[in-house]
């Protein structure tokens, strides 16, 4: 019978760790992101954890407690289906399960899915959402915005012209 890990009588090298949770389990017919096969996560913050401040991760975490304040994560960051977060999260990836209040920010992706609950903005050039997920704010996809910029040419300053408005002629300007 084992318990805790160990079967009875065996003894534990402490700086022996129990093996990471998967980041995301691949779903059938997707491929696992490939930094997770490359990159082990750097920290995991188990359910019952309380976190209040800033916290950095240098690579792929996981967050299954409650943190408020703000999260930056240069990697993959995972808040899983019990985690409650009340705070400012940004990273690579951010895939999130669970309740999240608070704005989102990330370089590549964000991934919202089932049961999670996000109230606040999100900012990213790619969005995922699946069925069952509540989501109430904005999102503003850069990728969009650039793209709009390049299609409508550039105003200079001193143009006073509305759209759809015919400009005056013959109005002489006094010097």
């Amino acid at each position: 019978m084992a318990w805790f890990d160990r079967a009875p009588g065996e003894k534990r090298n402490p700086s022996e760790a129990p093996p990471h949770p998967p980041l995301s389990p691949a779903k059938s017919g997707e491929e696992a992101p490939a930094e997770s096969a490359t990159e082990e996560m750097v920290a995991y913050l188990y359910k019952g954890s309380r976190v209040t401040g800033q916290l950095t991760f240098h690579g792929p975490a996981k967050i299954d407690g409650c943190v408020e304040g703000e999260v930056l994560c240069h990697g993959m960051l995972t808040i899983g289906e019990e985690a409650e977060v009340r705070a400012k999260i940004s990273g690579k990836v951010v895939v999130i399960r669970g309740k999240v209040e608070g704005d989102v920010a990330a370089k590549e992706k964000v991934e919202l899915e089932t049961p999670a609950r996000l109230l606040g903005n999100i900012d990213a050039p790619r969005l995922t959402i699946t069925e069952g997920v509540v989501f109430e704010g904005y999102c503003s996809m850069g990728g969009a915005r650039e793209k709009r910029e390049v299609l409508s040419p550039p105003r200079s300053g001193n143009e006073t012209a509305l759209e759809g408005e015919a400009p005056k002629l013959g109005h002489k300007l006094e010097q």
